[in-house]
């Protein structure tokens, strides 16, 4: 199977480095030439687990150059996910299946509207991952990944447990799931909880806990998020408050996503999470006080950055 992993953020590299080093054939695709030159040159570093720091020369091509994948895994930002979605048909062999395991809501109906939904498969990704500069990832929490197909989807169960295969051979813990809308959601309640507090904070996960005005926050907003899941129709069984505490134990050491944005000057991905909860639960009527104080939060944390001191720097991981 011959597999694309578009975009090279932490998850991107470390997905891609993993599935070289077991010997599968991947490339890693990239819009940015300068940066494409810079991994094809010095390979993609990770740092393990268990404390090793290893190089993978993991192929990078630009992602407008094209190709014929079986497999083409996204995992940019949600909010490059339209250009991402233009690029598909280009990437895409006959057949080929088109992978998500972004963040966020909106992401499948961005690249069903560009590929058609009967080849696309939904991820969700619960390890942690850190890109401290380019090209350099640091694993920083295990956890599954689980796959499945959506709704509209066409994809056969043989050729589901083909790609489950794949990241299994990569030494991923991989699942598959008949219900993946429920676990994009269970997923949901993790980022719109987890992810602004420690961006707004910043603080890795693990201490997020450990400040009760800022947990009580973090649970409000995964509770209006699970309210809001129960009113589409989505049976949630996993509760805010414990989902939010586990995931904050096995991935103490990580920075969120948003939070490595955050200190990056990088644009968040605020709208596809909390900022969704807040547009779909208008069509049902539902308040979401802590989801809307959060996005607009993020959203003046982003406009204000050119105007932020030199100082800020200092606070830099």
């Amino acid at each position: 199977m011959k597999i694309a992993v578009l975009g090279p953020g932490a998850l991107g590299c470390l997905l891609a480095a993993s599935l070289k080093e077991q010997g599968e054939e991947v490339v890693l695709l990239d819009y940015r030439p300068q940066r494409r030159e810079l991994l094809q040159r010095r390979g993609i570093t990770v740092h393990t687990l268990a404390g090793e720091v290893r190089v993978a020369p993991v192929p990078v091509a630009l992602a407008a150059a094209g190709g014929a994948f079986d497999l083409v895994v996204v995992a940019v930002k949600a909010y490059q996910t339209e250009a991402a979605a233009g690029l598909l048909p280009r990437l895409l062999a006959p057949g080929a299946l088109v992978l998500t395991v972004q963040n966020g809501l909106g992401n499948l109906e961005a690249l069903a509207a560009a590929v058609g939904p009967e080849r696309l498969l939904a991820g969700v990704v619960f390890a942690g991952a850190t890109r401290p500069e380019e090209g350099r990832v640091v694993h920083a929490g295990a956890g599954p990944t689980v796959i499945g197909a959506p709704p509209g989807s066409q994809v056969t169960p043989a050729r589901l447990a083909q790609v489950a295969q794949v990241f299994r051979r990569a030494g991923w813990e991989c699942r598959i799931r008949d219900d993946i809308e429920v676990v994009l959601w269970e997923k949901l309640l993790v980022n719109v909880g987890i992810n602004p507090l420690t961006a707004l904070l910043r603080v890795p996960n693990g201490v997020l806990p450990a400040i009760p005005p800022a947990w009580e926050l973090a649970v409000a907003a995964a509770t209006e998020a699970a309210a809001l899941a129960r009113a589409s129709g989505l049976a949630l069984t996993v509760d805010p408050d414990t989902r939010l505490r586990e995931v904050c134990a096995a991935t103490a050491a990580n920075l969120s996503s948003m939070l490595q944005d955050v200190l990056a000057g990088r644009p968040t991905e605020i709208a596809a999470l909390n900022g969704q909860v807040v547009a779909r639960a208008k069509t049902h009527g539902l308040p979401t006080p802590v989801n809307y104080c959060l996005t607009r939060l993020l959203e003046a944390l982003e406009a204000a950055a050119p105007s932020r001191p030199s100082a800020e720097k200092d606070l830099v991981v």
